[in-house]
């Protein structure tokens, strides 16, 4: 588990770094668990049922938090066109699509 959440954070720093210079701190965060949330969405491997437990783990933990951060900012930035626009753009269909297992 911790592997490939290294390996994921890895992934997204070059984009990360540019991101959260500009960006606010909360939507920057939002920006990491999205993308975290799309990349792990991706990764589904039915052969290895380890490797399922800590990516189903991974992604019920980055996109249970950007959903949460989602319909919290986009509340919060409604009336700032330039951060709803980046808000909706990471709002991918993974974070949207998001529900919680059982």
């Amino acid at each position: 588990m911790k592997r490939i959440l290294i390996a994921g954070v890895l992934w997204c720093l070059p984009l990360l770094a540019t991101a959260q210079e500009k960006l606010p701190r909360d939507v920057a965060r939002f920006v990491e668990n999205a993308q975290m949330c799309e990349h792990f969405a991706g990764e589904w491997d039915e052969n290895d049922k380890a490797r399922q437990r800590d990516i189903t783990q991974a992604i019920e933990q980055s996109c249970g938090q950007a959903q949460r951060q989602w319909k919290r900012l986009s509340a919060k930035y409604a009336g700032q066109p330039k951060w709803q626009k980046i808000i909706d753009e990471q709002a991918n269909d993974a974070v949207r699509s998001y529900r919680k297992s059982s």
